[in-house]
């Protein structure tokens, strides 16, 4: 199993990024304020930590097809015929649309694929938005593909094929396409599907074609009397990567606490995210956000100094640094080393994190990024590391200290804005 990941850091990262960073610039220039810098600095950690995890994970995935396919195929299908690739567009485009709705309707999975909804504004930055262990619950739905006789190399192309567009329709600009939405899956269509609106709630599964919401009852289109407010019901407090992709975990323990039966917990764990055990008190199990109508509803963005900002943006070039070098030298480094620095890459995106929501930050944070930095330094020193990287290490631990003293709180305003208009 290979777990040198340089190819894929130099080839995967510029255009995972690059597009985001680039929009964002131009947003920042033209003075707009669809890019701000807590969401968009938030989704591009997420999606490191998911980049690294995927790149891990997907080394299974890819045997497991592998191995259905060499073993249990049912057909010999001619990998080289154009109609083969049409047909598996088709089948692949379908049990998406159903592997997408299994995760609207279980729990569990809903847990991973609640962190992709969370955004609050809707861009390009939302598409990369993807929770840690999305390989884990995204595979099972395509092994059919498998046993049919479909190559991995073909299943690969139509499995990119759907990311691409998926990045493409995560996007405010094209207000209206009514004859495109009666086919395919527009910027539109997707608009609702990231909606909190009572009505567009679990609409527009399908990922390039919308035939099958069609079909299967879940089709809505984008309505000019109810405008799109992104997001989820339950609105998110942070923009920490760690509180985000583990927010609804605690609500299913929450549900299991609660549960008085084994067929409870078992719902609590695979049933609908709005299934409830009976002790619940569903007036009160969520909070009163949930409850903030979608017109009302107002975004989390805590104030920040321009300060702040700067030593949020130093803070994610470290973050940027420490993620490109822990995987291309994955393969490579002991076990004590690996560990510090992928506990140092989850710190500082939570760190970063908890600045972004506008928190106090207290020593302990600092001093567990620098207890962090100082032992993978002494590991450098001691196993007669390049001086290189013994002085890069010193300078972000250097750059992180002064990011702390530089911070300085600010009250943010938001905390009580949604709460504030429901008991109002």
């Amino acid at each position: 199993m290979d777990l040198n990941f340089t190819e894929e850091i130099m080839y995967t990262l510029p255009f995972y990024l690059g597009p985001l960073f680039l929009l964002a610039t131009i947003n920042f220039l033209r003075k707009q304020k669809n890019y701000r810098l807590n969401d968009t600095l938030t989704n591009a950690s997420i999606a490191l930590g998911n980049l690294g995890l995927s790149f891990i994970f997907l080394l299974a995935v890819v045997a497991m097809y592998s191995s259905v396919y060499n073993e249990y195929k049912l057909f010999d299908i001619d990998q080289s015929n154009p109609l083969i690739y049409v047909f598996t567009f088709l089948l692949y485009d379908f049990l998406y649309y159903w592997n997408h709705r299994f995760h609207h309707m279980i729990g569990l999975f809903w847990a991973d694929h609640l962190v992709h909804h969370t955004a609050e504004n809707f861009n390009f930055g939302v598409s990369i938005r993807i929770s840690y262990f999305t390989e884990l619950t995204m595979w099972m739905t395509f092994i059919p593909m498998a046993v049919l006789g479909i190559s991995l190399e073909v299943f690969l192309i139509a499995s990119y094929t759907q990311i691409v567009w998926a990045f493409c329709i995560h996007t405010k600009w094209f207000k209206s396409t009514p004859n495109a939405d009666k086919v395919i899956n527009t910027p539109s269509l997707h608009r609702v599907h990231h909606a909190r609106n009572t009505k567009y709630i679990d609409k527009n599964f399908g990922g390039i074609l919308i035939v099958w919401d069609r079909l299967f009852g879940t089709y809505q289109t984008e309505l000019n009397d109810k405008p799109v407010t992104y997001g989820v019901r339950e609105s998110f407090p942070s923009f920490s990567p760690l509180v985000i992709n583990s927010y609804y975990l605690k609500t299913i323990a929450k549900k299991i606490r609660l549960s008085s039966s084994l067929l409870e917990i078992v719902c609590a764990i695979f049933g609908p995210p709005a299934w409830l055990p009976k002790k619940a008190n569903k007036s009160k199990f969520y909070s009163l956000t949930c409850k903030v109508a979608s017109k009302d509803f107002k975004a989390n963005d805590p104030y920040l100094t321009t300060k702040t900002k700067w030593t949020c943006f130093n803070r994610f070039i470290g973050i940027i640094v420490v993620f490109c070098y822990l995987m291309m030298n994955f393969a490579t480094l002991p076990v004590l080393p690996l560990v510090i620095l992928s506990i140092l890459f989850f710190w500082l995106c939570h760190y970063n994190g908890t600045v972004f929501d506008g928190e106090a930050v207290s020593w302990f944070s600092e001093i567990i990024a620098q207890i962090l930095y100082m032992s993978f330094l002494s590991w450098c020193i001691t196993s007669g590391q390049k001086e290189y990287l013994i002085i890069s290490v010193s300078i972000f631990a250097c750059m992180s200290f002064c990011n702390y003293l530089t911070y300085r709180t600010k009250t943010s305003k938001f905390k009580q804005s949604n709460l504030d208009i429901q008991q109002q």
